[in-house]
């Protein structure tokens, strides 16, 4: 049953109110939440019948301040039983009990299983619009920043051996499978309390045939329970799903038949069994993280609100999400007249599309490289009137102009014979078939951006997108850097509150200094 507050103030929360700075996070949450957090919103998370709960306000706030303070459950109960500012902000009195973490953790549950976080991030998007934080002049920013993963990466043989007794442990609660038919398995640990398979990773034979055993033993137990269970037994197959998935992934057979460990990394590559939906992740050539990736739009005068955000797996594109969330924001009443993106943003296909819709994109593509330190596109003259690429030597290549205008990727060939006695070779290719230049579906668009971004014009307008990664490094330092919980979707809606903690800042800031400065024609009180 909903639990309610009671606003009766005593002296005690009085005098409290006189020593929080009206300025602090403490107050401008408080402030938020008396002013525009109602509880009737949250009726239908529980029941009209049995003993009230504690009003879900406080949970709410309280799940807010553990993201800007980096709580956890059992820190926050302390927190907001001792610490009067935690109180303060979640509007609670002073001689308030607290929040146990068990309550804590119920309410969180029954937030996360409904779309109050959308309700309230909307709404807190509305209360800036009202409070005069949107213009003409909107600073929009679209960028992304990794969030790393609640669980560990694990190595092959720990991902096939968790998965194993994971199935095992489904199956045994079923009634339809009998356990008798798990003797097809070779390893006998499985009923052990082992995290990882006993294997001596000093001895590579014990190494091969631990991975083999496991493999096969893996594939026979998907091949058991596909054809013992019932297919009302969602969670026993997707077990099983994944189990096939981490057995073969990373592996392949000899020619006497065993399962080793295959070259390269699988595509889209499961890294944990215990949360199957994070993946690898790279922000930088030389970096890797594990988890996943939010993409985020934001906007304001100064870009400091957060104005949408996806996340999906670590190892999605930028820019997957840019369409959607634009759509999404435009739809919600907010209108991006302009909006600025790195390189990866430097899709020509949306940005044409937004361009007829009246929309402006500034974004940065990347500049022309060669890894190997020989000659750039750049340095070769692409005609794409006449369909000719002249390479720094003189040398005419033709290619399919028409491609070109069909919006179609195309190349151009340089001919062995006209590269082979050419004096600039060496500092040119180092193939024996000749030089290769790809001709972009978007080159018009692409040689003029190039040229454009390297204007004074192009240089002072685009160092405003460094306003949109402030905002990002205010959420990530303030609960979205870390998932607290396993799963996309879970982990989506930590990001949404972090998003939502970081407009309540802004917007309540807003509010407070506007009141705190003087209307025109107001006499100072200093001096009256």
């Amino acid at each position: 049953m909903l639990g309610r507050i009671e606003r009766q103030i005593s002296i005690s929360d009085y005098w409290l109110q006189g020593k929080i700075p009206e300025n602090s996070y403490w107050h401008r949450m408080r402030k938020w939440a008396m002013e525009y957090l109602d509880e009737d919103m949250f009726q239908p998370l529980f029941s009209y019948y049995g003993r009230p709960s504690i009003s879900p306000i406080y949970t709410f706030m309280g799940f807010l301040v553990q993201l800007e303070k980096g709580y956890s459950d059992r820190e926050f109960e302390e927190e907001s039983r001792f610490d009067d500012r935690v109180k303060y902000a979640i509007t609670a009195p002073r001689d308030f009990d607290g929040i146990d973490a068990v309550t804590l953790h119920d309410h969180r549950t029954r937030f996360f299983n409904s779309d109050i976080g959308i309700k309230i991030f909307l709404q807190v998007l509305e209360q800036a619009k009202q409070a005069g934080m949107f213009s003409e002049g909107n600073l929009h920013v679209i960028d992304s920043f990794m969030v790393w993963g609640k669980s560990a990466r694990q190595d092959t043989y720990t991902m096939i051996y968790q998965a194993i007794k994971m199935v095992l442990r489904l199956a045994r609660l079923g009634d339809d499978i009998s356990v008798e038919g798990l003797v097809i398995l070779k390893r006998k640990d499985y009923d052990k309390k082992l995290k990882k398979p006993e294997v001596n990773w000093d001895d590579e034979e014990d190494k091969k045939k631990q991975l083999d055993m496991l493999v096969k033993d893996a594939l026979a137990l998907v091949k058991y329970i596909r054809k013992h269970a019932k297919a009302e037994d969602p969670d026993l197959l997707s077990a099983c799903k994944l189990l096939e998935r981490v057995a073969t992934q990373d592996v392949e057979k000899d020619e006497n038949g065993m399962y080793i460990m295959s070259r390269g990394t699988a595509k889209d590559r499961v890294i944990s069994v215990n949360d199957p939906e994070m993946r690898h992740g790279h922000k930088s050539s030389s970096k890797i993280q594990d988890g996943y990736k939010a993409e985020i739009i934001t906007g304001g005068e100064k870009g400091e609100l957060v104005l949408g955000v996806k996340v999906d797996a670590a190892n999605t594109p930028d820019g997957e999400h840019m369409s959607e969330l634009i759509d999404e924001i435009e739809e919600s009443g907010h209108k991006i007249d302009k909006l600025y993106g790195d390189s990866a943003y430097c899709d020509f296909e949306e940005i044409e599309k937004r361009e007829k819709e009246g929309m402006e994109i500034c974004v940065k593509v990347q500049d022309a490289v060669n890894r190997n330190g020989l000659f750039t596109k750049d340095e070769f003259e692409i005609n794409l009137e006449e369909g000719t690429v002249t390479c720094p030597a003189g040398e005419v290549a033709e290619f399919d102009k028409k491609k070109v205008k069909k919006r179609k990727k195309t190349s151009v060939n340089f001919s062995k014979e006209t590269c082979e006695g050419c004096p600039l070779r060496d500092k040119c290719t180092n193939s024996k078939s000749g030089r290769q230049i790809t001709i972009h579906k978007y080159e018009e668009r692409l040689q003029e951006q190039r040229k454009y971004q390297k204007t004074r014009e192009f240089k002072e307008d685009y160092s405003a997108r460094a306003n949109g990664e402030r905002t990002i490094s205010h959420v990530t330092r303030h609960g979205g850097r870390q998932s607290r919980f396993v799963g996309k979707g879970k982990t989506g809606i930590q990001i949404l509150m972090a998003c939502i903690n970081q407009n309540i800042k802004v917007v309540m800031g807003h509010i407070i200094n506007k009141a705190k400065k003087p209307k025109i024609g107001e006499v100072c009180p200093i001096l009256a």
